[in-house]
Order: C-alpha cells, then sequence, then structure tokens
C-alpha cells in the first residue's frame, strides 16, 4: 500500500513537470512569433497623409550683401599722392564744403618743376632746330643733355610708381591679417593681392627705362668725344610729339595739384572711411557720404544666377537686425560687371516696406532673395500625391473615414504652378485639412488605408 502511494506520487510529480513544460515551450514560442511579427514589420506598411493646406510656392535665386543707405555718394579721387592728413572718421556728420583729408605735396611739385625745365630747354633746343645754328656743337649738346634728362625722368617715374604700389600693397597686406571679421579679410586680401600682381610688370618698367637711360649717356658721352654723332641724337625723338607727352604729364600733375584737399560734395553722415594718413586711395575710392534713416539693399549675385535678374523683380530680405523677418523690396539695378573683388555680380535692391527703416542700419549684412517665381501663399499637395490619369486630367486620394476605417477617395483636381517639392491644385471637393495620401501611385479609389495613430 506504501509502494503504491509512492508510486502515485511519483507519477504526479511527472504529469506536472510535462504541463509546465508545455506551458513554458507554448509562452516562448508566442513570444517569438510576436517578436518575429514586430521586428519584420516595416515602417513602410503604413500609408502616409498630409494636410491639404496653403503652401509658399516660389523659385528665387539667392544674393548677399548690405543694407546702406539710400542716398550713399562714393567721394572718389585722381591724385596718386600719399594721404597727408583725414579729418574725418566713420559716422561723422560733415556740411558740403568741409575738408575731408589732404594729399602730400612735396614729390608733386618736385616732378612739376622738374617737367617744367625739360620742357622749356626742349623748346629752347628745338629752336635752334629751326635756325641756320642746327647742325652746331651747341644743338647737339642740348638734344643729348635732353635725351638723359627725359630717360632720366622716365627711371624716377617709374621707380615712384614702384614705390607707391610696394607701399599701397604693405598697407593693405597689414590690414588683411591684423583684422578678425572675415568680410573685411577677404576685402584686404583682394586689395593687396592687386597691387602684388602689379609689382614685377613696373620692375620691367623700371629695367626698360633704366636701359633707354644708359644708352642715352652713353650717346651724350659720343657727342663730348665727337660732335659727328649729333645727327644720331637728332633721330632718337620726335620733338614736337614728346612735348607733347610732357605737356599732357604736366597738365595732369597740375591738377592733382588743384586736388591735393578733398572736401565733401554734401552734407550727411560718412558711411564709409577708407582713407587713412599715410596711405593711397584704393581705386580712387576715399569716402562714401550718406543721409541715416533711407536705405536700400547691395547685394551680389552669383555668375550662374545674374542672367536670371531683372529689373523691376520682386525681392525680399533677412538682416542679423531683424531676425527671421522677410522684408520686402525690388531689383532697381543689376550690374553687367563682375565684382572686382569677387564677390559677384552687384544688384541694387529698393525696400519697398518703408515701416521698417528704423529698424534698419548702415552696412548691416543682409541675405536676400530675388524672385523668378513668387506664387505667395497657394493650395499645394506633395508631387507624390498627384496622379495622371492618363487623358490629360489629375487626382489625389483623400483619406475619408468611414466607421472604426479610413478609405482612399479619388478627388479631381486641376493642376497649377510647380515648384520644386509641391504642386498647386484645386477642387470644389477638398477644403484645408484634409487629409491626402502622400503614396498616391500605391492605391485605389476605395482602398483600405493603414494611417499610424489612427484606427484604420
Amino acid at each position: 500500500m506504501k509502494e503504491k502511494s509512492i508510486r502515485n506520487k511519483k507519477k504526479t510529480r511527472k504529469i506536472i513537470k510535462t504541463v509546465i513544460f508545455w506551458v513554458l515551450l507554448a509562452a516562448f514560442l508566442g513570444w517569438f512569433a510576436s517578436l518575429r511579427i514586430s521586428l519584420d514589420s516595416n515602417p513602410n506598411d503604413y500609408d502616409y497623409v498630409i494636410p491639404f493646406e496653403s503652401r509658399v510656392l516660389n523659385d528665387y535665386r539667392s544674393a548677399t550683401g548690405k543694407v546702406v543707405m539710400d542716398d550713399i555718394q562714393t567721394v572718389s579721387t585722381s591724385v596718386t599722392q600719399k594721404i597727408k592728413s583725414v579729418n574725418v572718421k566713420l559716422g561723422d556728420h560733415v556740411n558740403e564744403g568741409d575738408v575731408l583729408c589732404e594729399f602730400e605735396s612735396a614729390d608733386l611739385d618736385e616732378q612739376i618743376q622738374r617737367i617744367e625745365k625739360f620742357i622749356a630747354d626742349k623748346k629752347a633746343a628745338d629752336s635752334l632746330d629751326s635756325n641756320s645754328e642746327a647742325g652746331s656743337a651747341e644743338y647737339s649738346r642740348k638734344q643729348a643733355s635732353l635725351q638723359v634728362e627725359s630717360a632720366s625722368m622716365a627711371v624716377a617715374s617709374a621707380r615712384k610708381l614702384y614705390d607707391d604700389t610696394y607701399a599701397k600693397y604693405s598697407e593693405y597686406f597689414d590690414k588683411c591679417y591684423a583684422t578678425s571679421d572675415p568680410n573685411e579679410q577677404a576685402m584686404y586680401y583682394n586689395m593687396y593681392t592687386q597691387y602684388q600682381q602689379q609689382l614685377e610688370p613696373i620692375n620691367d618698367q623700371i629695367r626698360a627705362a633704366q636701359k633707354t637711360l644708359d644708352q642715352a649717356k652713353e650717346a651724350q658721352k659720343r657727342v663730348a668725344e665727337s660732335l659727328s654723332s649729333s645727327d644720331y641724337i637728332k633721330t632718337l625723338t620726335d620733338s614736337e610729339a614728346e612735348i607733347r607727352d610732357y605737356e599732357e604729364q604736366l597738365k595732369k600733375l597740375k591738377e592733382e595739384k588743384e586736388n591735393l584737399v578733398v572736401k565733401a560734395p554734401k552734407s550727411g553722415i560718412i558711411a564709409d572711411c577708407y582713407a587713412s594718413e599715410g596711405g593711397y586711395a584704393f581705386d580712387g575710392g576715399l569716402f562714401r557720404i550718406g543721409t541715416l534713416g533711407s536705405y536700400k539693399v547691395e547685394a551680389y549675385v552669383n555668375s550662374k544666377d545674374i542672367l536670371d535678374i531683372k529689373t523691376g523683380m520682386e525681392a525680399s530680405f533677412k538682416t542679423t537686425l531683424t531676425g527671421a523677418e522677410e522684408i520686402g523690396g525690388k531689383v532697381t539695378k543689376v550690374s553687367d560687371i563682375y565684382n572686382a573683388a569677387g564677390d559677384g555680380y552687384a544688384v541694387e535692391l529698393e525696400i519697398t516696406d518703408k515701416s521698417v527703416m528704423d529698424k534698419l542700419r548702415h552696412n548691416v549684412y543682409t541675405s536676400a532673395k530675388i524672385y523668378l517665381v513668387n506664387m505667395g501663399s497657394i493650395p499645394a499637395v506633395q508631387y507624390d500625391a498627384l496622379v495622371d490619369d492618363g487623358n490629360g486630367g489629375n487626382y489625389v486620394f483623400k483619406a475619408v473615414k468611414k466607421g472604426e476605417e479610413y478609405v482612399a477617395e479619388k478627388v479631381s483636381v486641376k493642376k497649377g504652378y510647380e515648384a520644386d517639392f509641391y504642386v498647386e491644385v484645386t477642387s470644389d471637393q477638398l477644403n484645408e485639412g484634409d487629409l491626402i495620401v502622400g503614396n498616391a501611385s500605391e492605391h485605389h479609389d476605395g482602398d483600405k488605408l493603414k494611417i499610424k495613430g489612427m484606427a484604420g
């Protein structure tokens, strides 16, 4: 009896173990199947929908630049001398006629005196040529001496040009590496490289002028040794043409002397100051003067875009002062010449929204859009939501809830303007907020839709 009871207990334990095993196995298989389903599921099994709404559709070209005073005027000069003094600084108010800066005159006076003497001596020597004294020893000596003087002035002029150019190169080189502003660095880099590239050609001029001077001195030496070289000396130059050349140089130098003092052409604020004591006028520019409170945009467009830009085009821009606000504008000028500093082609924008003038300041950086097309805010859908019906028409699928499900309902639409990602559509059967099926090419009218986060 006792043995039978023991056998029954063992049998019961075995049955319990078997049941537990199968329960655990079933649970594991259920979990594994669930895991496989989860792993095998693809987010793309869901249909995606987008709300039908108005979107800003346009096509534009980008430009970068600055806000500047609307009536800005550049003060420039043809004077090539060194700047002696600068009487104003950035932001100063000046009145018309105020002295802005002054140039050195010592070198200029010396050049004028030397050329005046040469012209007088040349004319005196040439007068002998028209008299019976032509061919005399005096005539030959004077012609030889004048030829040396002419060549000597050419050497001096070339050397001065080299010194002036090197000084400009050095000035803008130092400024380039002294500033931490990347825009100023780019500007000064372009300025000093322009002058650097001129140095070697000027050196060639110096060498050529020195060679001519050496030849003239050798000829003068031969005249001193034997007056038989006078005929050679007379053929070295066309006297009348040479005098005209020097008279033209003299005229330019005297014009420079008359403009050594630079005055303000109008009253206003010094908006930009390029002049510095001991420096030179870069490309002739010294100052820019304007009036506060009225502004425009000066911007630059890339080479690949410039042919698309025309005056009268609508534009908008943002500034570092006004943040994300899009300010309205219009293209008023388009340059046909690439900017020497390498910024691109210059365009000018009128600011059509006058209410923002008090928020703007001179030289504030801008990013602008110049619109080839600006449709404004219009009803639109993504390209993959639009289907061609094969008969010249188009349709979309609207997700319509029926009971607990969503189904695709075909809606014919009229296609309008096409932008990069969206296309304008119109239909009496669509209202703002309707759900439009994005993956339209995968469906037919009446298909059930599986929309993530929604029943169906």
